[in-house]
């Protein structure tokens, strides 16, 4: 019988893993992947508020230019640069990140990127498989979006019309997205997002030549010289507490990695982490 470790758990075997971290921190671009905020759900991916606000008080806290947008960040890599740098991401467009999250990064002046399934927009956010168990979470409406587009800290990017299933990616998924987007916001965004992290081989030509770059789920940081089509991204989950979370930032991704690990022997031996 399978069995889902505690949260607790995992908090603690986190907190252990976090005194791996270096304080160096990380060279290059870390692509931070959010989802929900402050949605009511369980789910590892739907941050309560109070720890997404103890986090985005850690990124407010480093020095000026760590937090960028994903635009500068790219700017630094085709540049040859190594500069450490921090790109929020927020996958799929939830409301509640506008509700819960905005304003916090409105108040720190915080830039990030929300990767949009444009066809979820104003609705309930439902589909195969879609982010946070227990009572689907609603999309943000275009108003909303436009309200923080217009701020000049958020950027708009695609992320399928329908959150298309990987194996499902088409051009006309690609193209529909961008479509609404410049309908409703005045832009075609220049950013993509793989639905579930997973690459599509077959459509990278399509997606090159769309998208200034293409975000997986492979975890890591992207130096100079790192494909655009392909950049690595770090989640950021319920459990994370914030030693944890700041590891992230530092220590060549170790604790990350070995968590995952940990996660991947527990579900081989019939468990779920």
């Amino acid at each position: 019988m399978r069995t889902t470790a505690p949260a607790g758990i995992r908090t603690r075997l986190k907190q252990q893993l976090a005194r791996a971290a270096g304080s160096v921190p990380g060279d290059g671009a870390t692509l931070l992947i959010y989802h929900r905020v402050g949605g009511g759900t369980g789910d590892e991916l739907d941050l309560a508020t109070a720890d997404f606000t103890a986090q985005v008080d850690l990124l407010a806290e480093l020095p000026a230019g760590r937090v960028v947008s994903i635009d500068e960040a790219t700017d630094r890599l085709a540049a040859g640069r190594r500069t450490p740098s921090t790109v929020l991401t927020f996958d799929d467009g939830f409301a509640d990140v506008y509700e819960n999250a905005w304003p916090l990064l409105r108040e720190r002046e915080l830039p990030f990127t929300v990767y949009l399934a444009s066809g979820q927009v104003g609705g309930e956010m439902q589909w195969e498989g879609s982010t946070a168990k227990g009572a689907a979470g609603t999309g943000m409406s275009w108003e909303q979006l436009k309200e923080m587009t217009a701020s000049g800290l958020c950027t708009v990017a695609n992320h399928t019309r329908t959150h298309a299933r990987p194996e499902l990616l088409t051009t006309a998924e690609l193209d529909a997205c961008n479509d609404d987007v410049e309908q409703h916001l005045g832009a075609r965004p220049r950013h993509f997002a793989y639905t579930w992290g997973v690459p599509v081989p077959h459509m990278e030509v399509a997606l090159r030549a769309r998208f200034r770059t293409s975000a997986t789920g492979q975890v890591g940081r992207n130096l100079p010289g790192s494909d655009p089509a392909r950049f690595a991204r770090v989640p950021v989950r319920r459990t994370d507490p914030i030693d944890f979370f700041r590891a992230k930032l530092y220590g060549r991704l170790i604790p990350e990695r070995a968590y995952a690990r940990i996660v991947a022997t527990a579900k081989a031996v019939g468990a779920r982490a």
